[in-house]
């Protein structure tokens, strides 16, 4: 695929809609299935640039801004600051001869290093002022697990990951990034990393352990780690994308996002087993979900064969899913796109944006005809994606209340590479299952894993679902998908599990 065509669909100085554009649209049609799926799994990666997006060095003089992400995850503290919804907590297995306080110079030097995790907001007001911290020590609390007896330690851990990753932080008084280490044995050890959403993303966690090592062993060895220096910091992106998202290019993205979301439903009701609160509650659990090998490399030839990505197959899936379990014809859903571009990709910060994606499905499409509907409005989203989701919910202004997510209430996430491991010399690492929260965001997302060696799961709101009932929609998701793939020609009213899913 020629990258000149990459770059000319992603250049976000035309803001080109990818189903109307004449000259990229004309060349992307005459694509085959698959070489359309290389080209649009590239577009998904492909980093945000244009002429006009070079990010550089704020003017020390500049006041300090929060992203627009940073400011609704600030304000939602505000009104939740007891909540751990937004703590991202990841534990490692270590074992061998762990230098403690090398590891611990370790995290004061990325903390050092990316001012993001050391960044006070403080409430001045009403509004939030970002101060970052000139003195820090990063907490790493030890917690000795020896003496409790071997058939009880693995229950106790447990329940001490779980307590520690829900840990609220002080957004005003606490770095963004904290650690336990819990210590099962001479030399075994679960390495508990917990940072908070509003200086942290996923690729933030691939950056902090490709600089945990190298520093770590430079430290147990008493030398110095000379790792190469930032050209930029979090809050240069921050004042950057406050003065790119005005004028022209404000207006042409509210204004797509606008026309694509006009007359969508405000809410989607998923059968509950519990009254909804009047205030929404971020009380969640997790649910595994696991796809067989068999079935992930089948979704994957199905969709070639339709021009689709695995993405957005089992996006179109969950659609279909939704609309067996609602009934309802209009569905919006939303999804998190990286939203990083070249000159941040080796900074730790939040980047992450949440897009809206809507489809309007009816028992007559076939199943193809949806991930062909699932294609057109997911590359729309990518080549608008610049709006934050702040700025699309004041462009479309939907009803307020309180007591739901504004747009969409279901989310979903495609796990596209395995975890990113840490790598401490002469030591065994090992990364384990995500700590459960006990949180969630939203009604119910949705996380798949892209390898059937990766884990995804089923997170809903505890104040609304039973566990009972989260399990029935995952056996009934894996029957629908496998129905799917299995005859993607057939109308949706003919599908026998969509029958059976829709009736009861």
């Amino acid at each position: 695929m020629k990258p000149e065509l990459v770059r000319a669909w992603c250049h976000r100085g035309r803001h080109l809609n990818p189903i109307l554009s004449n000259d990229v649209g004309k060349k992307l049609r005459q694509l085959s299935p698959e070489k359309r799926v290389l080209f649009e799994q590239r577009l998904q990666q492909a980093p945000q640039e244009d002429g006009d997006s070079i990010i550089s060095r704020r003017v020390l003089a500049d006041p300090r801004v929060l992203s627009f992400g940073q400011q609704q995850l600030w304000l939602v503290d505000q009104l939740s600051p007891a909540a751990g919804a937004y703590n991202v907590p990841y534990p490692v297995r270590i074992q061998g001869a762990l230098n403690i306080e090398a590891l611990h110079r370790a995290l004061d030097a990325v903390v050092g290093r990316h001012e993001v995790l050391r960044t006070l907001f403080l409430n001045l007001k009403g509004q939030p002022l970002p101060v970052v911290a000139k003195r820090w020590s990063v907490e790493l609390r030890q917690v000795d697990l020896r003496e409790v007896p071997a058939t009880e330690r693995q229950k106790e851990l447990t329940c001490l990951l779980k307590q520690d990753a829900g840990r609220p932080f002080d957004l005003a008084r606490d770095l963004k990034l904290r650690a336990t280490l819990y210590r099962l044995g001479e030399q075994e050890y679960i390495f508990l990393h917990t940072s908070h959403h509003i200086s942290w993303d996923l690729r933030s966690k691939a950056i902090f352990y490709q600089e945990l090592g190298p520093l770590y062993q430079a430290f147990s060895e008493g030398k110095n780690c000379q790792l190469p220096e930032l050209s930029i910091q979090y809050a240069d992106y921050a004042c950057w994308q406050r003065a790119y998202l005005q004028g022209d290019v404000l207006e042409k993205l509210a204004n797509y996002w606008k026309q694509q979301l006009a007359g969508a439903p405000p809410k989607l009701d998923l059968p509950a087993d519990h009254p909804r609160p009047p205030a929404q509650s971020l009380r969640g659990a997790k649910y595994p979900v696991t796809l067989s090998e068999d079935l992930l490399e089948c979704a994957k030839r199905v969709g070639r064969q339709s021009g689709v990505t695995l993405y957005m197959l089992l996006l179109a899936v969950l659609k279909v899913f939704l609309f067996c379990y609602t009934s309802e014809a209009d569905l919006s859903v939303g999804s998190p796109f990286a939203g990083r571009r070249k000159a941040t990709d080796a900074i730790i910060g939040m980047f992450i944006n949440t897009l809206v994606l809507r489809t309007k499905i009816s028992g007559q499409l076939t199943f193809r005809e949806v991930m062909l509907r699932v294609r057109e409005t997911t590359l729309g989203a990518i080549v608008h994606q610049d709006l934050p989701f702040e700025k699309i919910v004041e462009a479309v202004r939907p009803p307020r209340d309180l007591s739901r997510n504004a747009l969409f209430q279901v989310n979903f996430r495609l796990q596209n590479s395995a975890p990113t491991a840490l790598e401490l010399p002469g030591l065994m690492t090992e990364s384990l299952e995500a700590v459960d929260n006990d949180s969630a965001k939203f009604d119910l997302a949705l996380e798949l894993p892209s390898s059937p060696k990766l884990r995804g799961y089923f997170e809903y709101n505890a104040a609304l679902f039973n566990r009972s009932t989260i399990a029935q929609m995952a056996n009934d998701f894996y029957a629908l998908l496998a129905a799917l793939l299995a005859n993607p020609d057939a109308r949706l009213t003919e599908v026998d599990v969509v029958r059976t899913i829709s009736r009861n």
